[in-house]
């Protein structure tokens, strides 16, 4: 069945899921028979084995390979955009999980856009047992992206590791555009 019959009397996506990310669709006909059409639909990072640390001691977390905990933000695919977007709502958060295997500390960077009038969210960044709070600044378009380095954590133990970035406040449109956190190992 690829379309909706004449008998259909609603469809709703599933919460979570948005229609260009995944195909996802609730059918109620008039007969009162619901049909849940399904074509991949997973959550983002569940087939995807934990990011790996490259030689040089740097951990790259792209957009691309994000868990997304919420209703509205998404990974945005577009070349232009290639980012964690329609961050709209101050509950939704994302996370990565990467594998260590040379401890330390490391600088963490922000590859991140926001538009006009839409700066000042602030939001936590974790990883193990440490935080970093940030403010978002403005950079004239949600496509206009720059790396900020917003701080240092030490991770003195090899191991698995989730990184999570969660909102506080969002006083604009959105919490930010976010292309990719990137840990970078310090030389000792």
């Amino acid at each position: 069945m690829n379309r909706m019959s004449e008998k259909t009397m609603a469809r709703t996506n599933i919460a979570g899921c948005h229609p260009t990310a995944h195909a996802a669709m609730l059918t109620i006909s008039k007969l009162g028979l619901a049909v849940i059409f399904l074509t991949h639909l997973t959550a983002r990072g569940a087939e995807t084995p934990a990011i790996a640390q490259a030689e040089d001691g740097t951990i790259q977390l792209p957009a691309r390979l994000v868990t997304i905990h919420g209703r509205t933000v998404r990974y945005e695919p577009q070349p232009h955009k290639n980012t964690i977007g329609y961050w709209t709502r101050v509950e939704d958060w994302v996370s990565w999980d990467f594998t260590l295997t040379r401890p330390g500390t490391f600088t963490i960077a922000v590859t991140q856009a926001c538009g006009k009038n839409s700066g000042g969210s602030e939001y936590r960044l974790a990883v193990g047992d440490q935080a970093l709070t940030d403010v978002v600044p403005e950079t004239g378009a949600f496509t206009n992206f720059v790396e900020r380095v917003i701080g240092t954590v030490s991770l003195p133990k090899a191991g698995s590791y989730t990184l999570s970035v969660k909102p506080i406040k969002k006083p604009g449109l959105a919490v930010m555009d976010l292309r990719a956190v990137t840990l970078k190992l310090k030389a000792d």
